[in-house]
């Protein structure tokens, strides 16, 4: 029992396993296998609120702020791209259609609000450029590969396992990107990047709930219009009020830090 124990512990971030993992795992195996619950609430819970992490200036915590906001953002793209390429129940009339617009504009004006900015010294950028060839270089190279596969065979003719793999490849390459991202922010530290001050951070987190909010509304409510319910859509539109909810827990922990500011 003291494996799982161990095991669970090191699930948590980083950060907090330096200040109270070795007291969290001792708690743990005294209670037993009662205790896994609740190690397992409390990793899902740490991660969702990476303001409450402990940091040893407030720009690690901005920073760190700063990453969920960018991880936000791409869940949301890629739910969106997944309506969009997977035969989605997409809004047809032009309002609806024009809510969808405005939220894409949202989700990339508030990716904008919440990264960082890069620091303008060569160093840095040398330190950005390797971190992104590390990062991103097998996911850009799948992507490419499937591109390549798609424009030079023939659709029709090709067998329904090739097809598959085709799209199994794009979509991993997508989901594989879209968690190498942030992890670039993460890695490259205070060295390469300035985190966005507090309140054009908040901005930046607003921006992504209303993003997130108005799309996954539409979305949802598109996809139980008409009396049929179309289970990918509300999937989507459910994701994405989830993701709003990460967003408003996010306003509420940077409320209670003013220190972060």
């Amino acid at each position: 029992m003291s494996v799982v124990a161990r095991t669970l512990v090191r699930l948590y971030p980083d950060a907090f396993r330096e200040r109270w993992g070795a007291m969290v795992e001792e708690e743990a195996r005294g209670a037993g296998w009662k205790s896994w619950p609740n190690l397992v609430a409390g990793i899902a819970d740490m991660w969702l609120h990476p303001a409450l992490w402990p940091a040893d200036s407030p720009a690690q915590r901005q920073r760190r702020v700063a990453t969920m906001g960018i991880t936000v953002a791409l869940a949301a793209w890629l739910l969106g791209h997944l309506v969009a390429e997977q035969g989605g129940p997409l809004p047809a009339d032009g309002v609806r259609s024009g809510i969808m617009h405005g939220c894409t504009t949202l989700l990339l004006l508030g990716i904008a609000l919440v990264a960082p900015r890069p620091r303008p010294t060569l160093g840095a950028t040398i330190t950005l450029l390797r971190w992104a060839v590390r990062r991103l270089a097998v996911p850009a190279a799948l992507g490419a590969s499937v591109v390549v596969l798609v424009h030079g065979v023939d659709a029709a003719a090709s067998p329904p396992t090739l097809r598959t793999a085709v799209l199994a490849g794009w979509w991993t390459a997508l989901g594989l990107g879209a968690i190498q991202i942030p992890r670039i922010f993460t890695g490259v530290g205070a060295d390469a990047v300035v985190p966005p001050h507090a309140g054009r951070l908040r901005l930046g987190v607003w921006t992504l709930a209303a993003a997130s909010a108005t799309g996954g509304a539409t979305i949802l409510g598109v996809s139980v219009a008409g009396g049929a319910l179309h289970v990918l859509g509300a999937t989507v539109g459910v994701g994405l009020l989830l993701l709003t909810a990460v967003c408003a827990g996010t306003l509420r922990d940077l409320r209670e830090l003013p220190s972060a500011g």
